[in-house]
């Protein structure tokens, strides 16, 4: 099967999953929260993978003059479809981030967040949202890391990667039913030993370095072992890979960080 559309039937059984009441929080927040100014701006911009439209029912609720396109290559656009029917500054639509079906330097910013290293060229992702955006206008990305820097991660790293060499072939709904039977075991034996951590000045730095610290319940990280063990593809990357990518995509002024307490890169630039 074609990895791009392989791609979206993993993660249409995981929006189907998900979908359900907006949450008070997404990672549009966390992202903003690290980047030092306004994501959302100008007339027009684009959330490119959507997942189950969360972070673009957010953005547009809270920006009503900007007009927002939603595009994901999952069937989770249609439940994004049902969260903003009631708001006239979004056009979602089902296309894939390496074929963005929007007209050249048209839009004021781009947001795309845990996609492009889901794609089979991440680099072709980045010069799609490169060509969508005017000349000077900012694209705001999260991508995985490759944990060069921690080497405990590293390490787990290595045997996540060995272990998905299996996982990835499963049947979805047997590793997504798996993934809930697991989180509850991932949650005591991470999460829960971060949450103390985080409280002592001795164990502060650990217990931010330790995975799966973001947890919100026992079952809270189904989606998330789900989606670490069943992308087909997954790139991952260092932080010097990150300013390569984007300069290589014709950005400047680069930025990268990560989000508070949780691994993963975040970046933005502008548009040469």
């Amino acid at each position: 099967m074609d990895a791009v559309k392989e791609t979206g039937n993993t993660y249409s059984l995981l929006w189907k999953q998900s979908a359900g009441f907006v949450p008070r929080r997404w990672h549009f927040n966390a992202m903003q929260e690290v980047v030092p100014e306004p994501i959302v701006r100008g007339g027009m911009g684009i959330e490119v993978g959507s997942g189950c439209g969360y972070d673009t029912y957010i953005m547009a609720k809270s920006n009503p003059s900007v007009r927002l396109i939603s595009i994901d290559i999952s069937d989770g656009i249609y439940n994004t479809g049902r969260l903003v029917r009631d708001l006239n500054n979004v056009m979602a639509m089902k296309c894939s981030a390496l074929d963005i079906a929007v007209k050249g330097s048209s839009l004021d910013f781009a947001y795309s967040f845990g996609v492009l290293h889901h794609t089979p060229d991440p680099g072709r992702g980045l010069a799609e949202i490169a060509r969508v955006l005017k000349k000077g206008c900012p694209a705001f990305v999260y991508l995985y890391e490759d944990h060069s820097e921690n080497g405990v991660k590293y390490a787990l790293l290595k045997v996540v990667t060995a272990a998905r060499r299996l996982t990835k072939h499963m049947p979805k709904k047997i590793l997504y039913a798996l993934s809930c039977i697991l989180s509850p075991f991932v949650f005591i034996a991470f999460t829960l030993p971060s949450k103390i951590m985080k409280h002592f000045k001795a164990t502060k730095h650990i217990a931010q370095t330790m995975p799966f610290n973001f947890g919100a319940g026992p079952f809270s990280l189904k989606g998330d072992i789900y989606d670490r063990f069943g992308a087909p593809v997954e790139h991952r990357f260092s932080r010097e890979g990150i300013n390569d990518l984007f300069r290589e995509c014709g950005f400047s002024d680069i930025h990268v960080t990560r989000l508070r307490n949780t691994a993963g890169w975040v970046a933005w630039g502008y548009k040469d």
